[in-house]
């Protein structure tokens, strides 16, 4: 069942989350209304909002090539990852971001289109946020779209398993 999300303030919120540190998988589909802006489709976050701690999915319409991202962010440092390739706006796309560990973190694009990052971050999360980003204590970044099937793993799935949750395979049988 996929969730609709108007773009403006509508997002899922919930008080706690199975994992709170690498290794960790975010996985999600989702269909925007448009490419042109930065939308948040997912992340693992803290509560208190001040320190931008977390780790997420963001959709980003607003750089050139509309790539998406895997990002680990504290107050003092971002490991982002961009995907090869764009997403596509009116269409069904899977977006997957594995963090391995402090130093290792991947995105992948409809199970392929990926690239990595090694900066070190280590995020304190202790909710996980769908469809909107906090920062400073406000919601932003709201997603316009459809978000389905939304999985999150305490281990970094292989590449062959990203590929199978893109081709179809549903969150429960990885």
């Amino acid at each position: 069942m996929a969730y609709e999300f108007d773009g403006t303030s509508q997002y899922l919120n919930t008080a706690s989350t199975p994992v709170t540190q690498a290794p960790l998988t975010l996985a999600a589909w989702f269909y925007p209304d448009n490419a042109t802006a930065t939308f948040a489709l997912m992340s693992v976050t803290d509560n208190a909002e001040a320190n931008s701690s977390r780790f997420g999915i963001t959709v980003n319409g607003a750089v050139a090539g509309d790539p998406i991202q895997g990002f680990a962010q504290t107050n003092a440092a971002t490991g982002l990852a961009n995907s090869t390739s764009g997403f596509s706006a009116n269409a069904w796309n899977h977006a997957c971001a594995t963090f391995s560990s402090a130093t290792s973190r991947a995105i992948f694009l409809n199970g392929g289109n990926s690239a990595t990052d090694a900066t070190l971050v280590t995020p304190t999360v202790d909710r996980i946020r769908i469809g909107a980003r906090f920062s400073l204590g406000s919601a932003g970044l709201f997603f316009d779209g459809l978000i389905a099937e939304v999985g999150i793993w305490n281990a970094a799935l292989s590449a062959a398993e990203i590929a199978s949750l893109a081709k179809g395979m549903t969150c429960d049988k990885i």
